[in-house]
C-alpha cells in the first residue's frame, strides 16, 4: 500500500509539473507544434528501446495494428497535447492542470453513451459537481476570465475531451495481443510521425542548440519526466489497478497549482478555491465509486 501510494504521488508530481514546464517553453520562444513534436518523439524513442526485446520477431504482426496506433496517437497525444500547448501561454499553469484533469468526469458520460458503464447516481452527481466547478471558473465575477480568456478556456476543454474519447476507444478496441508498454510506444510513435509533416509545413520545428540553452534543458527535462512517467504508469497499474491510478488526477491538479504559484506567482482567488474543491470532489466521487464497484465484482 505504501509503495503504491508513493508511486501515485510521484507520478502525479511528475505529470503535474508538465503544465508549468510547457508554459515556460511556450513563453520562451518554442512553438506549440515544435514542443509537441519533441514530447512525442522523446518518450516514443525511450519506450521503443524499453520494449525492443518484445518487438523482436513480432514487428510485422505488431504493424498490422497501425490503425489502432494511429487513432490512439491522434486522440491521446497529437490533438490533446498540441491543443494544450497552444492554450498554455494564455491560461495560468495551475488552472490548466485543473482543466485537463477533469478527464474522469468526461469519461463516465461517454461510457454511458457507448454502453460501457451502467448508470450510477453518485457518479452522475460527481459529474454535475465537476460541471459546477468549471462554471464557477468561467463566471465573469470570478475575475479569472475575460473575453479572450474565456475562448482559451473553451479551447482547453478540448484536451480532456480528446483524452476521454481515447480512453473509451482503448477500452473497446485495444488489441489483446499487445501489452500497455507496446501500445504506448506505438501510440507515441504514430503521434511523432504525424507531427513531422505538420511541423515542417508550418515551420514550427524547434532545433536544440549546442551548447544547450536554458529552454533546451527544459525540453529535455520534460522528455525525461514524460518517459519516466510512462514507466511508472504501467508499474502502478500492474501493482494497484487502473482505478487506483485514476486517483492520480487529484495529485496532478494539486501539483500543477503548486508550481503555478512557485514559478509564475499565480494566486488562488476565493472563486478558484471553490472551483478546485468542486472539481476535486467530483473526481473523487467518480473514481472512488468505480473502485468500489470493481472490488465488489
Amino acid at each position: 500500500m505504501i509503495r503504491s501510494l508513493s508511486l501515485l504521488i510521484l507520478l502525479g508530481f511528475i505529470w503535474g509539473s508538465g503544465y508549468s514546464i510547457a508554459r515556460y517553453a511556450m513563453t520562451h520562444g518554442v512553438a506549440p507544434l515544435g514542443y509537441a513534436f519533441w514530447q512525442s518523439l522523446g518518450p516514443a524513442v525511450a519506450l521503443v528501446i524499453l520494449t525492443m526485446r518484445q518487438w523482436q520477431g513480432k514487428l510485422l504482426s505488431v504493424l498490422r495494428f497501425w490503425p489502432y496506433f494511429l487513432i490512439t496517437g491522434v486522440l491521446g497525444i497529437f490533438m490533446p497535447n498540441t491543443n494544450m500547448y497552444f492554450a498554455s501561454p494564455h491560461l495560468p499553469a495551475g488552472m490548466l492542470a485543473v482543466i485537463v484533469n477533469i478527464v474522469p468526469l468526461m469519461v463516465y458520460p461517454l461510457a454511458l453513451l457507448f454502453k460501457e458503464e451502467k448508470f450510477d447516481g453518485l457518479r452522475i452527481t460527481g459529474v454535475l459537481c465537476g460541471v459546477l466547478g468549471i462554471m464557477i471558473i468561467m463566471l465573469p465575477k470570478s475575475g479569472l476570465l475575460g473575453g479572450a480568456f474565456n475562448s482559451w478556456m473553451f479551447m482547453a476543454l478540448l484536451t480532456p475531451l480528446c483524452f476521454a474519447l481515447c480512453v473509451i476507444y482503448i477500452a473497446k478496441y485495444r488489441p489483446i495481443h499487445l501489452d500497455a508498454l507496446m501500445c504506448s510506444a506505438g501510440m507515441l510513435t504514430a503521434s511523432a510521425m504525424l507531427l513531422i509533416p505538420v511541423v515542417h509545413w508550418t515551420g514550427s520545428f524547434y532545433a536544440l542548440h549546442m551548447p544547450l540553452h536554458k529552454v533546451d534543458w527544459i525540453i529535455l527535462l520534460e522528455i525525461a519526466l514524460s518517459s519516466t512517467g510512462y514507466v511508472l504508469l504501467f508499474k502502478l497499474i500492474k501493482m494497484a489497478g487502473p482505478v487506483y491510478y485514476s486517483l492520480v488526477s487529484g495529485v496532478v491538479t494539486l501539483t500543477g497549482l503548486f508550481w503555478g504559484k512557485v514559478i509564475f506567482g499565480e494566486s488562488l482567488t476565493p472563486h478558484m478555491i471553490f472551483a478546485v474543491l468542486f472539481i476535486l470532489t467530483a473526481i473523487t466521487l467518480v473514481t472512488i465509486r468505480r473502485r468500489a464497484s470493481l472490488v465488489i465484482e
